[in-house]
């Protein structure tokens, strides 16, 4: 299981002395074995994470950026990550709070599921019951509200830019 995250930065050019151009740190992190590894690329785009996932098998979790799409095979299986789409809410409170606090309030009892499981250190068959039992009926609910609102909201508004992302991610953020 691997966390995967890519973030720009500036980096001095050989070029021309003093100026910089955009790079990238492709950010790596394994929960189960606690290790960080960073990888440096010139670009955004997937010949950075082609090379370093290569042989990789198991989850992947990110964002929804396109460069990991084609990971998606039988060795490899794309998680979303609810933090990103939790964002994506975070910035509709102030447009429509209402809607926003519902979500925000949805994800909270997912996250308090998840710190129940991480505190009494659930092995991965009592983290599944766990969620199969607590968290299913509060995705489902879920994801039944964000469609219905679909015919609600305005497509380009915040929180219309939060429901497609999140309801484009649906399946991996289950």
């Amino acid at each position: 299981y691997l966390q995967a995250d890519e973030t720009p930065m500036p980096v001095l050019s050989q070029d021309k002395p003093g100026s910089t151009h955009k790079g990238y740190f492709w950010a790596y992190y394994s929960p189960v074995k606690k290790i960080h590894c960073f990888d440096y690329n010139k670009s955004r785009g997937r010949e950075g994470p082609d090379v370093f996932l290569s042989g990789f098998k198991g989850y992947l979790q990110s964002d929804g950026y396109a460069a990991y799409d084609h990971f998606q095979s039988k060795d490899i299986t794309l998680a979303a990550c609810m933090a990103h789409a939790r964002r994506y809410f975070e910035h509709a409170l102030d447009q429509d709070k209402e809607r926003a606090d519902y979500v925000l309030g949805q994800m909270k009892k997912l996250y308090a599921i998840e710190r129940r499981a991480r505190e009494q250190d659930m092995n991965a068959d009592q983290r599944l019951a766990l969620r199969q039992e607590e968290s299913v009926p509060v995705i489902k609910e879920l994801e039944s509200w964000l469609k219905e609102q679909l015919n609600h909201i305005l497509p380009k508004s915040a929180i219309g830019k939060a429901i497609a992302y999140s309801l484009g991610l649906w399946d991996r953020l289950c």
